[in-house]
């Protein structure tokens, strides 16, 4: 099953196979609710985190594709209730990399979560309105 997630990710540009799961970078910025649907219409979720290797590697895709950490959004959301933080794709959530002070709630609607903030390329819980790059993922 790995070899068949090698070989689909390898065809596609932007696409990286992580533990039996194949993740897409979209370099194009959507507010957090249009890149989940993207991410959708294409058989997946806005990226679940679950191990510092699997972020290391999340960043590695995007440093391959736009030479630089981008900020970009992945699947994590409290919109539902303040500080229970759940990822789209169902996943339990229970590795996180917030940035020193984060989540803040320096504005009531920071609901949705941006990764490779600040100098120390983290996360941030920002505006789900706001538009950002964001990383999909499929299970194989």
């Amino acid at each position: 099953m790995l070899a068949v997630c090698v070989l689909v990710c390898a065809v596609m540009v932007q696409i990286k196979a992580i533990n039996n799961r194949c993740f897409r970078y979209i370099p194009e910025a959507k507010t957090w609710a249009h890149a989940e649907k993207s991410c959708m219409s294409i058989g997946g979720n806005l990226a679940s985190v679950h191990s510092i290797d699997e972020y290391h590697k999340i960043q590695e895709l995007i440093k391959t594709t736009t030479h630089e950490y981008t900020k970009a959004w992945v699947g994590g959301s409290d919109a539902q209730e303040s500080n229970v933080w759940l990822w789209s794709d169902g996943s339990s959530f229970h590795y996180t990399d917030w940035c020193s002070g984060q989540p803040n709630y320096f504005l009531v609607s920071q609901h949705c979560i941006q990764i490779n903030y600040s100098s120390e390329k983290c996360w941030d819980n920002l505006g789900c309105n706001d538009h950002r790059t964001f990383v999909c993922v499929k299970k194989m």
